[in-house]
């Protein structure tokens, strides 16, 4: 119990830095790793940035390691529960003793060198020192928002993964993707090994520029190169993967998007290491899970949550839905809750026409207002089809009184709500 108290003080200590804001920039967090004696360098890291992607490509690349025997860090954002999340050591989460010791370390440099910290910068500055004391091979690097001014940015990667380039968090990057490319394409160091998913020509045409600009090697995963992949040893898992897909909801990492984050990954691990053993690539990329992602929850009724926060995250939940859907015979229930800084019309529009009934929610972080919301899904279901619960566990209830043992329930729209219905996620399976 004193622990708990005690780390829940530090975590308020933390949550409290959010009164900085979202401060993009690298002048504070390089005071920060300098204080402590720039942990960041202590092991070889990875970097990933890009716009959708990002987790599930650091998940399987951090599987693979872990599967080749080495010792892997692994730091993403946000958590979907609980603060420990962003920061895993071979798939544990933090321990909450080992932030009661940290924190207070961390925040004693930050106080003595009158540092101006954000949340996400000294949290970036807590995965390195606990990654450099843990003595990890590697540390899988997510950036959080960017990457050019992105707190992550002050590492020198073995490699840099670019997932892709789409709209989301416009007001800070740029309103077009030709704008936004650049700033994930500042994370590329002087000689490093690049490699991306993205396939459009202009942008891969701008990170052709930088890399050229920075003596480093650019790899993209096209159908040539994944196809070079496949024949060095992966066709069994691609296969494997793909039949997954027509309808066996077992496998950990659902949807066809996956089969190209994998490939990246796998593609990356062999850019670094070409002689890398090819069944810890095939195991890594099986074992690698993803939560909040196509997750299955629960399976009668089924119930799938999605963390689709973004235009680009909504079209492929679209794409799994359009070809699995189909196949529920019973009621389809929509659980949704989008954050008020999104592109609401749009995901709406790529979501809602799945379902027979909607709930609208609201998530923990920056919630569209239920009415905003209302607006868009009316364009799609008459309103006695449409409920509002503005509490998570009063979505889940309600539907669970809507569904049928042979319908689905999804729930979708933010990252921030998926990670409440996972909190709550007891109350499914007293159905099940």
């Amino acid at each position: 119990m004193v622990l708990i108290m005690e780390k829940q003080q530090l975590l308020d200590y933390l949550y409290g830095l959010e009164r900085f804001g979202m401060k993009l920039g690298l002048e504070e967090i390089t005071k920060l790793v300098d204080a402590l004696d720039n942990p960041q360098f202590k092991f070889k890291t990875i970097h990933v940035a890009g716009t959708n992607g990002k987790g599930s490509t650091s998940a399987f690349l951090a599987s693979i390691l872990q599967t080749a025997g080495y010792k892997v860090g692994l730091n993403t954002s946000p958590h979907l529960i609980e603060f420990n999340e962003r920061i895993k050591i071979n798939g544990e989460k933090i321990s909450d003793e080992e932030l009661v010791a940290l924190i207070p370390e961390i925040k004693q440099k930050v106080e003595e060198n009158d540092i101006q910290t954000t949340f996400f910068e000294f949290t970036t500055a807590l995965a390195f020192k606990y990654f450099e004391q843990q003595k990890v091979d590697y540390a899988i690097i997510e950036v959080g928002m960017g990457g050019r001014l992105d707190a992550t940015n002050v590492i020198k990667p073995e490699i840099c993964v670019i997932t892709n380039i789409d709209l989301d968090h416009t007001k800070h990057l740029g309103n077009t993707k030709l704008q936004i490319a650049p700033e994930k394409a500042a994370i590329i160091k002087e000689g490093s090994i690049v490699v991306t998913g993205e396939q459009d020509p202009e942008i891969l045409a701008d990170f052709k520029m930088v890399c050229e600009e920075k003596n480093a090697e650019l790899f993209v995963l096209n159908e040539e190169i994944s196809y070079d992949v496949i024949l060095s040893g992966l066709v069994g898992q691609a296969a494997k993967v793909t039949g997954l897909l027509e309808g066996n909801f077992e496998f950990k990492m659902l949807g066809e998007h996956q089969i190209k984050n994998g490939l990246l990954a796998a593609l990356a691990i062999l850019k670094m290491n070409p002689y890398f053993s090819l069944n810890a690539i095939k195991q890594g990329l099986h074992n690698a899970k993803w939560s909040g992602r196509l997750e299955l929850v629960n399976h009668k009724p089924l119930v799938l949550i999605d963390g689709a926060h973004n235009v680009a995250g909504a079209i492929t939940l679209n794409k799994f839905l359009e070809s699995t859907v189909q196949k529920i015979k019973g009621m389809k229930i929509l659980i949704l809750g989008i954050a008020k800084d999104k592109q609401i019309p749009e995901m709406v529009d790529l979501i809602v026409p799945f379902a027979d009934e909607v709930i609208l929610t609201q998530g923990n972080f920056k919630p569209a207002e239920i009415e905003v919301l209302k607006k868009e899904v009316v364009r799609h279901l008459s309103e006695d089809k449409i409920t509002v619960c503005p509490e998570v566990p009063n979505a889940i209830r309600k539907a669970l009184e809507l569904v049928t043992d042979d319908g689905i329930i999804i729930a979708t729209g933010s990252l921030y709500m998926v990670g409440d219905v996972l909190k709550h996620r007891n109350l499914f399976k007293e159905t099940d």
